[in-house]
């Protein structure tokens, strides 16, 4: 699709602040490439955003956890599945991170 093809409908904003330098850096990029500063940004943008293709691996995550199953030993039956084991669960490690972020500032 060109640029004159695109529909105002598909066309968004984006707008950002600058300082004096950045800005003098997008120029001179747009004019040592040749091109408008958009796309020098966005070239740049396109180079580092890059789409792969993710290929799942054969089996079920039980299929390839299953030499796991059953090793933990006076676990209660329900472990998996009642909500009340979950209670206050991970309390400790927020307060703490809490008050060694705070110590840092």
């Amino acid at each position: 699709m060109g640029k004159k093809e695109k529909n105002k409908k598909d066309i968004v904003w984006f707008g950002m602040k600058l300082t004096p330098e950045e800005k003098a850096k997008i120029k001179l990029l747009a004019k040592r490439k040749g091109v408008s500063q958009k796309e020098a940004v966005m070239s740049l943008v396109n180079d580092e955003v890059i789409e792969y293709k993710v290929e799942p691996t054969p089996g079920s995550l039980l299929d390839r956890m299953q030499h796991l199953v059953g090793i933990v030993e006076d676990a209660p039956r329900d472990l998996s599945t009642n909500p009340k084991y979950m209670e206050d669960f991970g309390k400790d490690s927020l307060y703490r991170r809490r008050s060694n972020s705070s110590d840092s500032e």
